[in-house]
Order: structure tokens, then sequence, then C-alpha cells
């Protein structure tokens, strides 16, 4: 086993200090956006069902998405053409059901988004009855700490589309 020297102790103690510092301290760097900010960043906390409480870094303009609720794994694996089929409503339901799941709406011009805030309160139970179906959802999209994948979208409410 090879012995750690004075300066190799030095170099790890650097790197753990500066990985643990940008845990604690993270970059405040601008958050991408689509349109206006509305307010700059908040310290608030959203509700997303497969983490729990996640905190939102910045929230966006408010805006009205149109789309199709999906559950997401269930729409990556079987595409846009099948979202509403009786295969894919029940792929999604049976992924919110095992509490594996994660809601989403896909829209036309803006593309997907994961569901989160009160409205995906008891693991999606008021969306469970729109999967695959159109709806308005008037809200407004979050970023979220450490979120690498879809944008979220905070909606004030879901109805069916006329």
């Amino acid at each position: 086993m090879a012995k750690l020297t004075a300066a190799g102790f030095i170099g790890l103690l650097l790197v753990c200090t500066s990985t643990l510092m940008a845990q604690a301290y993270p970059a405040q760097t601008a958050a991408p956006t689509r349109g206006a900010a509305a307010g700059g960043s908040t310290a608030q906390t959203v509700m997303w069902p497969p983490q729990g409480m996640v905190p939102i870094t910045d929230r966006l303009a408010n805006q009205t998405l149109q789309g199709t609720i999906v559950e997401l794994t269930c729409f990556r694996k079987m595409g846009a053409g099948t979202i509403s089929s009786p295969e894919q409503v029940a792929c999604a339901k049976a992924a919110v059901a095992d509490k594996s799941g994660v809601v989403g709406i896909l829209t036309e011009g803006d593309g997907v988004f994961k569901l989160v805030g009160p409205q995906t309160a008891n693991f999606y139970a008021k969306l469970v009855p729109m999967l695959g179906k159109k709806v308005v959802a008037p809200g407004a999209e979050v970023i979220l700490s450490n979120n690498f994948d879809y944008h979220a979208f905070e909606p004030r409410t879901i109805t069916l589309a006329k």
C-alpha cells in the first residue's frame, strides 16, 4: 500500500474541502429561461412525489400550458403517437400505482414538463383520471435544484380541455 505524502494529503484535503463547499454554497448562475423571469430567485420548495420536497431555485413568468397528461417512463418507452392509447394509459396507471412513475404534461410547442406542486399531492391522485387526456394548466415553470432532466411546471389548477 502506498504511503500518503504530505503533499498528497494536502491535495486530498483541498479536493474534499472544495467539493463540500460547492455543495454547501452552489454557484449563483443564471438558470435557462423561457421568456422573462417572474421576480428572480426564491427560497421556496415544491412537492415532487418521487423526491418529496425539492428546492426551487427560480420561478419563471406565469403561463398556461395546454397538452396531454402522460407518465414519463411510459411516454419514453411507447412514444408520443400512443399517448392516449389504452396501452399507454394502463402503463401510466401501473407506474403511478407502484409509486415509480412521474407524471408530466406533453405540450405541442414546448415539449414535456414534469408536474410538481400541490396538484401532485398523494402521488398524483388528482392526475390519474386525466392520464392520456388533453388539459389546460395555468401556472409557472420552476427551476428545481439538481434537476437535470425535464422542465418542471407547477400548475395552479388543471382542467380537462374542451
